[in-house]
């Protein structure tokens, strides 16, 4: 079983949110998207074992602003109804599918189709059914009304808008959240069925070092240690036995009872019925208490956990809570558990993070099969280029934003089975590596088709727009050469970020054609725009532009630190001529990346009177959203 499809809405940054879900799904995308409070979400309406638990009751601050900001709104306008104004409501749902026959005993009262093939939970946080709705908004606006009369409405209109909404109410304290199961919204999940359905959290800011001693009842260890029968600890007692004895033989402690009594003679009175006797009783521990002077150690020269390294302790700790998940033996009552993985990067390296990613699959799969275990879900949220690209594309999604939407793309989405998109698939596999991975993390793409470009185009971004391109939210992404179809695709078939091609006309060659065909091809995309060189390469169009003034300076300097004799013969014979186009393409032709790299440094320097091709120029006005892409 798994959860097929996640529903969000009104709470915290989701206003109205779907998003589909797989087995296994790696959720990707830029900081403050969402992704931990997907997480979060998931945790208000499926129990929780030995994660961090969640409180279902919320906070104002858990609803979404914008329907929080309209609630006020509604009532400060005198025009609109009491009647028609709505309480904002919480509502998360969960579908869930491909049970086998025991899940199903659990979830059975949960259908909500007529195939009888999906169930749903929804957790809805709404005002209780007893709260007088029109009684309160009818006290708020008097409150405001009243308040606008106190200070007269010349004052009063020249207030900023939050300061009013700040002195309207909003009645927390009237919401409770209740947990449907089906579609029948006053249907009360059966808490006990619920509970067979657990949510385990590793967050982003968990306590490895904490977690991993077992010295309090809610770290992480003493919690998977406990999970066991009592029973099954009982042998450890049996090694206590004789410490009783030994304990009143110990010469140190009869000296101290002796010395308690000497003292305690002479402070207390002796009666016929009581002396001043003292002895010292030894109570065999608890279960519990024996496992609570545990903790773990690793390596072969195994260190205390407070001096492990922080990397070393992320991985015990993920691997200790893993394990217990794995294990099907460990789950006894429990039919599924969702797992969510907030960062499985924090604190490692490159190298042990591909490690991880290409084993964590098979946590949740049949020992010695690729199928997928009916009774574990595990949800990965991740800014780790080395993660993204260890897991299957098929399992990543995007989540971004698609004018101020919040949205989620599938990575392959939208490619069929046919021969041209499998290796389109396998080109991506291949090229979508630790650096390209970036266009996921970003919300303007500009893709380019070699380093000269990729070097260079950050600079020429900086010059025009006086921000660095990553400050923009931007990448370049070098695809190496002219497989653009294979990256666009993923823009027309759905996810819907901004994508600039940079590529070179070819004037005069077979492939002069090519880019005029690109830009076609894509023109109904309004997310894409193909920008072409005037001149026949990209290289060329920069000296086109700088062939006079500043500008011509600028090429000259930097042609004498690629090539010192030529460069420096070039410059001495032009004299006050303009650059001619291909006598200087013709020296720098072998030495594109030595151009495009010196060039960088010298404009970082200076670039005052340097001139920007115009197809990047109108290229840029794309991104930042003052020019269509049919200019």
């Amino acid at each position: 079983m798994y959860i097929s499809n996640l529903k969000i809405k009104n709470y915290r940054n989701f206003k109205d949110f779907n998003i589909k879900l797989k087995p296994l799904t790696l959720i990707v995308g830029e900081n403050n998207i969402g992704k931990s409070n997907l997480l979060n979400s998931l945790g208000l309406i499926f129990s929780q074992d030995i994660s961090i638990y969640k409180k279902r009751n919320l906070e104002v601050s858990d609803f979404n602003y914008d329907v929080i900001l309209q609630y006020k709104r509604d009532i400060i306008d005198n025009e609109k109804p009491l009647e028609e104004i709505t309480f904002p409501v919480i509502e998360i749902s969960a579908t869930l599918v491909d049970w086998d026959e025991d899940q199903e005993s659990v979830i059975s009262d949960w259908y909500v189709n007529e195939e009888l093939t999906e169930a749903e939970l929804t957790y809805r946080y709404a005002p209780v059914s007893s709260f007088d709705r029109l009684a309160e908004l009818a006290t708020q606006r008097e409150f405001i009304n009243k308040f606008k009369i106190d200070i007269g409405e010349e004052k009063f209109s020249e207030l900023p808008e939050k300061e009013i909404l700040d002195l309207i109410n909003f009645p927390i304290s009237k919401y409770y959240y209740s947990i449907i199961g089906g579609n029948q919204n006053d249907t009360q999940a059966n808490m006990y069925h619920l509970n067979q359905l657990k949510f385990e959290l590793l967050d982003a800011l968990r306590d490895a070092k904490l977690e991993l001693s077992a010295s309090h009842r809610g770290n992480l260890l003493f919690r998977v240690l406990n999970a066991k029968e009592e029973n099954e600890y009982q042998d450890l007692k049996k090694q206590l036995v004789g410490l009783h004895n030994s304990i009143k033989e110990n010469e140190a402690i009869q000296g101290i009872k002796e010395g308690i009594s000497t003292q305690l003679d002479k402070i207390s009175l002796t009666t016929e019925d009581f002396t001043n006797n003292i002895n010292l009783i030894f109570s065999l521990p608890n279960v519990e208490d024996i496992l609570k002077k545990l903790s773990l150690i690793y390596g072969e020269n195994p260190l205390k956990i407070e001096h492990n390294g922080t990397g070393r302790n992320n991985l015990l700790f993920m691997s200790l809570i893993l394990s217990y998940i794995e294990d099907p033996s460990s789950m006894e009552s429990n039919y599924f558990r969702v797992v969510g993985i907030e960062e499985p990067e924090s604190h490692l390296h490159a190298n042990l993070q591909n490690h991880l990613a290409q084993n964590i699959e098979l946590l949740i799969k049949e020992e010695g099969s690729n199928t997928y275990r009916k009774d574990i879900q595990l949800i990965l949220v991740s800014h780790s280029n080395h993660i993204t690209t260890k897991i299957d594309f098929d399992n990543t999604v995007v989540l971004y934003k698609n004018d101020n939407t919040l949205s989620t793309h599938y990575v392959l989405d939208g490619f069929s089975n046919n021969a041209e998109d499998r290796k389109r698939i396998k080109y991506l596999r291949k090229y979508l590596d630790a650096e390209n991975i970036n266009l996921f993390y970003s919300r303007k793409i500009i893709l380019v088709e070699g380093i000269s470009e990729k070097l260079l185009l950050p600079t020429f971004f900086k010059i025009e727009t006086s921000n660095t391109i990553e400050k923009s939210s931007c990448c370049v992404v070098n695809i190496n050469g002219l497989a653009f179809k294979n990256f666009l695709d993923i823009v027309k078939n759905g996810y819907h970020t901004k994508c600039l091609v940079l590529t070179d006309s070819d004037i005069n060659t077979r492939a002069e054609d090519r880019a005029e065909n690109l830009a076609d091809l894509y023109s109904d995309i309004d997310q894409i725009s193909v920008h072409i060189t005037n001149e026949s390469t990209f290289e060329k169009d920069i000296i086109a532009s700088n062939k006079d003034g500043l500008g011509k300076d600028i090429l000259l300097k930097v042609l004498k630190q690629v090539r010192p004799i030529s460069g420096k013969q070039y410059g001495e014979g032009l004299g006050e001529n303009e650059i001619d186009i291909e006598d200087y393409f013709d020296l720098i032709e072998n030495f594109k990346s030595d151009f495009a790299y010196q060039l960088m440094i010298e404009l970082e320097e200076n670039n005052s009177g340097f001139t920007v091709p115009d197809y990047i120029k109108s290229g840029i006005l794309f991104l930042n959203g003052s020019q269509s892409n049919d200019e």
